[in-house]
């Protein structure tokens, strides 16, 4: 399987610690390119799904929908909103490799019938909407809207998910379909409407993280975090200051970046992200388009600082190169990728028609969060970033 795309997933599996419900995050290779579109508070309740880890490239998590409870893998995707999973209709190549819903097994199935349908970067599914039961970290959410998808594209064949459920605002939702996690506050399964993700970077390790729904946890950072408001609700877009990586400075005058689960790489303008590659070094596989460094190098890499909330995150070499096994020989992988929403010249400078645009330049996939702990809070709208340990 191509290097190109790796997938993030976040995997849960359910755990109960006190008054945390926990999901363990798992890993697996999977295709890169991305699916496109304070202390924790012991006194309320919070639903944690530990997380599970293979080969660092992709998290992926275990929820059930109706009565009696059918399973499924799913993305949890900062990046959108909606929830979807393949449909016991479905009669796409793709649907064949994964777990199916099916409606007439479901005692708590409410039929809607609405068609959906939702572009991603790499391809797009349609489908119809349907009502039931949804249970996410231990934590049942009734009458939940969700998307039965009965046509899926090719890419999804070889994921290791069944569906997506987004963590985005509900101005990007598709169809106005109401949100997993605002169900789950309006309904009362957690008292704060915050969820946080950790991410473990250990691609060693089966042990992914968790993912903390209504809080977040202290052993999981050190320090405080850096705040910094959401400036449109519908991604977690923020403004960042600035960034460099050795002589290059960009972003020099500002720029919009989200924070997403879904994109495991960081992805910025095409024409920095080349200047990156070759400061450290990257040369490119023309079979694949990957960009790889000589795995003797990653400890003399330049580190990369972004500058955000008046706080500079750095990363070093060993946090933005991906060390993989493929075929029993260990290759060092580039982090960083083109943003492929963004259009225009790649060759010219990063210039202030990008810098004014509303629209993020730069997306903070894994690479970035698996380094900084992240809190999501939707109350206060606004992003919290941490030393992860």
């Amino acid at each position: 399987m191509s290097l190109k795309f790796l997938l993030l997933a976040l995997c849960l599996v359910a755990l109960t610690t006190g008054e945390l419900l926990r999901y363990k995050l798992k890993k697996q290779k999977v295709p890169r390119r991305r699916l496109v579109q304070t202390d924790l508070d012991y006194e309320s309740s919070a639903g944690v799904e530990p997380l599970s880890n293979t080969y660092d490239n992709q998290y992926y998590g275990e929820i059930t929908i109706g009565t009696p409870a059918q399973q499924f893998l799913v993305l949890f995707d900062t990046g959108s909103s909606n929830l979807w999973v393949p449909s016991s209709s479905c009669m796409s190549t793709a649907c064949q490799n994964h777990d199916t819903y099916d409606s007439s097994q479901s005692s708590t199935y409410v039929a809607n019938g609405e068609p959906f349908q939702i572009q991603y970067g790499t391809g797009s599914l349609t489908g119809y909407l349907s009502q039931d039961s949804v249970t996410v970290a231990g934590m049942t959410v009734n009458n939940q809207v969700f998307a039965e998808a009965t046509s899926l594209a090719s890419f999804f064949k070889n994921t290791q998910f069944d569906g997506v459920l987004g963590l985005g605002y509900n101005s990007i939702s598709q169809d106005n379909v109401t949100p997993v996690f605002y169900n789950m506050y309006m309904q009362g399964l957690i008292t704060s409407p915050v969820f946080s993700v950790y991410l473990n970077r250990d691609a060693s390790d089966p042990d992914g993280g968790e993912i903390i729904f209504g809080g977040t946890d202290p052993n999981y950072y050190s320090g405080t975090f850096t705040y910094i408001p959401v400036d449109l609700e519908g991604y977690w877009q923020f403004q960042m200051s600035s960034g460099s990586i050795s002589s290059l400075e960009f972003c020099s005058n500002g720029c919009q970046a989200i924070a997403d689960t879904g994109t495991s790489q960081i992805t910025g303008p095409a024409n920095v992200i080349s200047q990156i590659h070759q400061l450290i070094g990257a040369e490119q596989d023309p079979e694949t388009g990957d960009y790889f460094v000589q795995c003797s190098s990653v400890a003399n890499l330049p580190p990369i600082t972004f500058n955000i909330g008046g706080t500079a995150f750095q990363l070093a070499g060993s946090d933005y190169i991906l060390q993989l096994s493929i075929e029993g020989e260990t290759v060092c992988l580039s982090g960083f990728g083109p943003n492929p929403s963004i259009t225009g010249d790649s060759e010219s400078n990063e210039s202030s028609s990008y810098e004014q645009n509303t629209s993020p330049q730069w997306i903070l996939g894994d690479v970035f969060l698996g380094k900084y702990y992240t809190e999501f809070d939707m109350g206060n709208n606004r992003l919290g970033f941490a030393v992860a340990v």
